[in-house]
């Protein structure tokens, strides 16, 4: 499936949109990670420290009863007096610290036990002292447990202090890791961007230059196209105008043959034996014959070149048919056809151009009578109404003119050609008939510069039904 240009941009825009969702989510779970490992690794500095911090109060407050026990000098004991405080503050602090790891607050259950027993065991040193005197708290203190106690405290705090070095070490670990692996996604959705916003451009600018030439070729063939049409109007304007100079041309000769021979005819000019009378008859025939081609060919210039006019003026419709059926009459009787008029009621009169009028019907007889071999050809007319009106408005009437015959008829693959210039049906054996097959073509446009139309309903084998209608009263003027 070929995607529009508009498909793509939308596609483009969308992935360039997922590719910033991408990295706007990496960016927040890579600063959500960090700081998560962040508060972790400050947890650890801060319970490093108090550790560090408890150790160095509890190793001052036992330099200072060892060298009060020692030396005798009360200044020592200082340090101890506010080791007394201080340790359990400090703890407290530690325990404050630790309440979400359980691993240490065990710890420092055992080294607050240490604690306890570390206390103990200086305020019994000090009681000797005020009890029994200096040399019995010093010989108390170098043989008691004291010194044992301050290493397994010292060795509980490194314990403790190992512990929280582990989970900053992981910590700190990890956040390098997740600052990596968010420096790896955002170069990755950077050069995905980058690929997208590039192969996006390439493919847009690719289409943009095949919509360019694409437009460009439509242009040129456009304008091929009206050059050609231009010159096609201009060629049909010559020939329209060659066709009408040729045959207004062709018209003076013939018309000069007609009217000579028929003095000639009269024998004016003497007597005229029966073979010259036969021989000069062919010769009016064929002249006659020979200007309706010259007139149909100049009809069919002027329709298509539009300098055609059809008149406006009011006539008797019965006296047109009339004319016209007795015309033809002749033509049907040589073969033997019957020629018959249906008239319904009193026509009266219509706003047309009879001579064109009487042209079409003429036409029109003359080709059933051609086309029919048997039988007969009827004409009826008669005044209807309501032709092409809308509901809403007011009826007009119109003549209609029915012309029957019991021809041959019409196949129904020939039906689309019937009215185009130069072409004609052929018989049942593909025997074209004689003719320009301009007839009905002009019969077709006449009709249409009069305001009304033609029809035709045919059975092969049956004969043919040809309909013309025309309004009443004229074309209506804007």
């Amino acid at each position: 499936m070929k995607l529009t240009l508009q498909t793509k941009i939308d596609i483009s825009f969308a992935l360039g949109l997922l590719t910033l969702g991408l990295l706007g989510y990496t960016a927040w779970r890579s600063n959500d990670q960090q700081t998560t490992d962040a508060i972790q690794v400050d947890h650890s500095h801060h319970v490093i420290a108090a550790l560090e911090s408890l150790r160095y109060v509890v190793t001052d407050g036992e330099t200072g009863v060892r060298g009060y026990v020692i030396t005798g000098d009360i200044a020592y004991l200082g340090p101890y007096q506010n080791d007394l405080n201080d340790v359990d503050n400090r703890y407290d602090n530690l325990r404050i610290l630790t309440s979400d790891n359980p691993a240490q607050l065990q710890q420092l259950k055992t080294l607050k036990s240490l604690l306890d027993d570390r206390r103990a065991g200086l305020a019994k040193v000090l009681q000797l002292k005020r009890e029994q005197g200096l040399d019995a708290a010093r010989d108390s203190y170098l043989a008691g447990k004291g010194l044992v106690l301050h290493e397994q405290i010292r060795q509980a705090i490194n314990t403790l202090q190992q512990g929280e070095r582990s989970s900053l070490e992981l910590a700190t670990t990890r956040m390098e890791a997740s600052r990596k692996q968010a420096r790896l996604a955002i170069a990755a959705c950077i050069i995905l961007g980058l690929l997208i916003t590039l192969g996006s451009f390439f493919v847009i600018r690719r289409d943009l230059i095949h919509r360019s030439i694409t437009d460009e070729a439509l242009r040129k063939s456009n304008e091929d196209l009206l050059a050609a049409s231009a010159r096609a109007q201009q060629s049909d304007r010559i020939k329209s105008s060659f066709l009408a100079t040729m045959s207004h041309e062709l018209r003076t000769p013939l018309n000069s043959i007609i009217g000579f021979s028929g003095i000639l005819f009269q024998e004016l000019a003497g007597p005229l034996n029966t073979e010259q009378k036969k021989q000069l008859g062919m010769v009016r025939e064929s002249s006659r014959h020979l200007l309706a081609l010259v007139n149909d060919v100049l009809d069919i210039s002027k329709v298509e070149a539009g300098q055609l006019q059809v008149l406006q003026v009011p006539f008797p419709i019965a006296e047109s048919l009339t004319r016209s059926v007795s015309l033809v009459a002749p033509l049907a009787e040589k073969k033997g056809l019957t020629l018959t008029t249906k008239i319904g009621g009193d026509l009266g009169e219509i706003v047309s151009d009879k001579r064109r009028l009487e042209q079409i019907l003429i036409n029109l007889l003359s080709n059933a009578v051609k086309f029919t071999e048997k039988g007969q050809i009827t004409l009826t007319a008669e005044m209807v109404d309501d032709y092409a009106q809308d509901e809403d408005s007011v009826p007009q009437q119109i003549m209609r003119v029915q012309i029957q015959d019991t021809g041959m008829g019409i196949r129904p693959e020939d039906m689309p050609a019937l009215f185009q210039p130069f072409r004609q049906i052929e018989d049942r054996v593909n025997k074209p008939h004689e003719g320009t097959g301009l007839g009905l073509a002009i019969s077709q446009r006449l009709l249409a510069l009069m305001g009304g139309q033609i029809s035709v309903e045919s059975v092969v084998g049956q004969g043919s039904i040809f309909t013309v209608i025309l309004p009443r009263h004229g074309i209506a003027t804007p």
